[in-house]
């Protein structure tokens, strides 16, 4: 049974709160059919499986352009997706494709055959997963090891402890510990389990996201994957007193004006497609940037990312200006959440849905049935303000059992008083670990 996830929105124009970036909560479960630095100490009232599982030392692969190209296909994708499962038209959104990726990679190490093909394609452009697992680990290590910002991200898997229904294979658990440092919970999926998850959710996301489940754990769900990430980070150049002006307007989708809190500076990187005119934002260390793009006019933000692609926007960013921009940017907060199965289904990767045709058997065996996932649950948060910010995502699966030179000339400008695209990215590779769109604030 697949449950949608209601979006929920709400955007506040003027805060007084630390510039948060985003929190994203994405839950992949599975279920089975019959036929880095860490946060402080979590009580977790289930036995760890991993303490038995001896974790050995791996060797990373740093991001070269095959991982990149895979990366920002993926990203792109998934946000197009996404945005074409919207219900509601003006609608912020906000998603993480690497908390997303880091869940559904976990859980391709556990598929095999053409369920694992179909995976390997969408999540890494053809590469095998066995490939693929090194240029992550190397990834979010070079993510999390950022001693200007705080970048923190963790994985976890629950089985059900029911080993008449589901025994894990010792080789899965060990390589997503190897590559994603993911701790394995038996629990009972009881109560208590739900309150260990959400705990775990809620320490892991730095108190942004206070919980992914919000009821009992059905009898047929026996997995969950779970990717939690957090970010903060001040901006590199703080705004001073006299670049924020109170009471400017925004225009939303729908033609309501809004009053905003705007951000005024002049930024050093400027950004131009076809489309849309933006610019970069650093935060201190300039390992991570803001990005933040304006669609021309009468083009909305939906609109401008069905031209994208992996390659445009690996090539937007690669072709970055260095050059003065004038840049107003408005203080917003909003949270956000789906149910991402279908839009990852209609990627290509079907058949990890089909309870008929899945093959996880590389992730355990069963007696009962075979293991599909049943929900890929997603949630985020951002705030944006004068001062920096802070960010946290979370992914898990669910498996059921059923049966250059600087520019002389005037400066450019690029003013966000109507809906634009987003992103919080690694400098380094370009590749959004945040990525949303603002349509309206409320």
């Amino acid at each position: 049974m697949k449950i949608k996830i209601k979006t929920k929105n709400k955007i506040r124009s003027k805060s007084t709160k630390r510039f948060f970036a985003a929190a994203l909560l994405g839950t992949l479960t599975l279920s089975l059919f019959g036929c880095q630095t860490s946060p402080a100490p979590l009580t977790i009232h289930s036995e760890n499986l991993t303490d038995t599982v001896t974790a050995e030392t791996v060797t990373g692969k740093e991001a070269d352009a095959a991982f990149c190209q895979s990366t920002s296909d993926f990203s792109i994708r998934l946000f197009q997706a996404a945005l074409a499962e919207t219900e509601t038209s003006g609608e912020n959104l906000l998603l993480s494709p690497e908390s997303v990726l880091s869940a559904l990679a976990m859980t391709a190490n556990g598929a095999d055959s053409s369920t694992r093909t179909e995976m390997e394609q969408v999540l890494c452009g053809g590469m095998p997963i066995d490939e693929f697992n090194p240029y992550m680990y190397s990834f979010q290590n070079r993510l999390t090891s950022d001693e200007a910002v705080t970048f923190h991200q963790a994985n976890s898997i629950w089985i059900r402890n029911q080993e008449d229904v589901i025994q894990m294979k010792e080789d899965f658990l060990r390589t997503d510990k190897n590559y994603y440092g993911a701790d394995a919970y038996y629990a009972a999926f009881d109560d208590q389990t739900v309150q260990d998850i959400n705990s775990w959710v809620q320490k892991n996301t730095n108190d942004m996201i206070p919980s992914l489940l919000q009821e009992p754990i059905p009898d047929d769900i026996v997995l969950y994957l779970i990717n939690a990430l957090a970010f903060e980070g001040d901006w590199e150049t703080p705004y001073t007193e006299d670049q924020i002006a109170e009471d400017r307007i925004f225009t939303n989708y729908d033609g309501v004006a809004e009053t905003v809190t705007m951000l005024n500076s002049d930024e050093s990187v400027y950004l131009k497609d076809k489309h849309a005119t933006g610019f970069l934002k650093y935060y201190k260390g300039a390992n991570f940037a803001f990005l933040a793009l304006l669609p021309e006019e009468g083009m909305t933000p939906e609109e401008y990312a069905a031209t994208l692609t992996g390659d445009s926007y690996l090539s937007l960013y690669q072709n970055r200006e260095n050059r003065e921009v004038l840049v107003q940017l408005p203080e917003f907060t909003y949270d956000y959440s789906t149910e991402l199965s279908k839009a990852l289904s209609d990627m290509g990767m079907s058949e990890a849905f089909d309870a008929s045709s899945a093959d996880f058997s590389n992730m355990a065996s069963t007696n009962t049935g075979y293991l599909s996932i049943n929900r890929v649950l997603h949630k985020t948060h951002i705030e944006v303000d004068r001062t920096g910010t802070k960010a946290a995502a979370v992914t898990a699966i669910e498996m059921t059992n059923e049966s250059c030179a600087i520019d002389t000339e005037t400066p450019p400008s690029v003013i966000l008083d109507r809906p634009f695209v987003y992103a919080i990215v690694d400098t380094e590779s370009g590749m959004p670990i945040f990525l949303g769109i603002v349509n309206t604030i409320e």
